[in-house]
């Protein structure tokens, strides 16, 4: 499976007139390898070229994990004492004629990004994130099964959070359940730090919970996390009211859920990001709570939490079978209330798939 999507990247190599392309720790490192390095103060570095099988710069440490993945790599390998830049040079020897040379523009840092041109200094390096970006953008049934369970394991977790929840309980003694509850049930680890607000906290998009803060009769409560299952994230959000809901509250909340129900109905192959955010968005728009939208309709979902593609207008490329979305709409109107209801969708043959089943109905708890 790996071999097949390093073959994909030097195919990409060769449309975009690159020579080689360097992987550092993180997700496409993980998408290419199956290895989970940490990104640390060691650099570690994985070169692909066109025509040779990989090269692999490792700090001493690291070596025996990289075997274990079973890549037929080269490794040039470092010792804290005697410092990279050397492993660095070796590796850049060994490619010949490279000229022009890709690079993860979102991760890389400065201190490998002058490894490299210290190893060449006449190397054309480019940021290339998009090229490694595009042959994810399309998931396999491994990947939306992976997907899957971790969705799973968060709507679970979410439905034992909401029995504990109670007036008079912090937003962070909810917080802890929660993480408690998504390593009860399987997770391997958290998608990003959750999001769980109450009352007007919840405006705050990404807010962080609090000790201080009480749930009251007629708070709205709104939670945002992901479990992550085999490096794969869910990312799910739901908005509840504690005890009652006021008409303007209900209202509020009707004018999201409307716009994420139309979010599915119209998302299909072929439809541009562009025209699914604006449709989301005319309908919010047209609510009458125009002035409480901040963001976009959603962003793809795998190995990052936000990934290509960015479901926003402007952005004029089409939804394509495979890719998993979010569809997010959300209205914050500052000192009051937050509700943003978010699924998680697989795009189809003949439309899309929500693989978030829990219900978003208008909820009391």
């Amino acid at each position: 499976m790996f071999i097949d999507k390093l073959e994909k990247l030097q195919h990409q190599l060769i449309e975009n007139n690159l020579d080689a392309f360097v992987i550092i720790p993180g997700s496409n490192f993980r998408y290419l390898t199956g290895g989970d390095f940490h990104l640390m103060e060691r650099p570690t570095a994985l070169i692909i070229s066109k025509n040779q099988k990989p090269l692999a710069i490792l700090p001493v440490l690291e070596v025996d994990s990289f075997r274990k993945l079973n890549i037929d790599a080269e490794i040039f390998q470092w010792q804290d004492s005697d410092g990279y830049q050397d492993a660095f040079n070796k590796a850049f020897e060994k490619i010949k004629n490279c000229k022009s040379l890709g690079v993860e523009g979102q991760r890389m840092r400065v201190f490998e990004y002058e490894a490299i041109k210290n190893a060449n200094k006449d190397l054309n390096i480019s940021n290339a994130q998009r090229i490694i970006s595009n042959i994810r953008l399309r998931k396999n049934s491994d990947d939306v099964e992976n997907l899957q369970k971790a969705i799973k394991i968060a709507e679970t977790t979410l439905a034992n959070t909401i029995n504990y929840v109670e007036i008079g309980k912090s937003e962070i003694e909810i917080k802890n359940f929660l993480l408690q509850q998504l390593y009860e049930n399987g997770a391997e680890g958290i998608a990003f730090d959750p999001i769980v607000l109450a009352g007007a906290n919840s405006a705050l998009p990404h807010g962080h919970s609090s000790n201080d803060y009480f749930l009251k009769d007629g708070d709205c409560l709104l939670f945002d996390f992901g479990a992550v299952v085999n490096g794969y994230n869910s990312d799910i959000t739901r908005t509840f009211f504690v005890g009652s809901a006021s008409d303007e509250q209900k209202n509020f909340y009707d004018a999201v859920l409307k716009a994420n129900k139309l979010g599915l109905s119209v998302s299909k192959p072929n439809l541009t990001m562009h025209n699914l955010d604006d449709s989301v968005l005319n309908s919010l728009e047209d609510s009458g709570y125009k002035d409480y939208i901040v963001h976009k309709t959603g962003h793809g979902l795998g190995l990052d939490v936000h990934e290509d593609p960015y479901i926003m207008r402007k952005n004029n490329e089409l939804l394509e079978e495979g890719m998993v979305i979010t569809i997010e709409p959300g209205l914050y109107k500052q000192g009051d209330l937050g509700v943003r209801i978010e699924d998680d969708v697989l795009i189809t043959n003949d439309g899309c798939k929500s693989l978030t089943t829990f219900s978003k109905e208008l909820r009391i708890i």
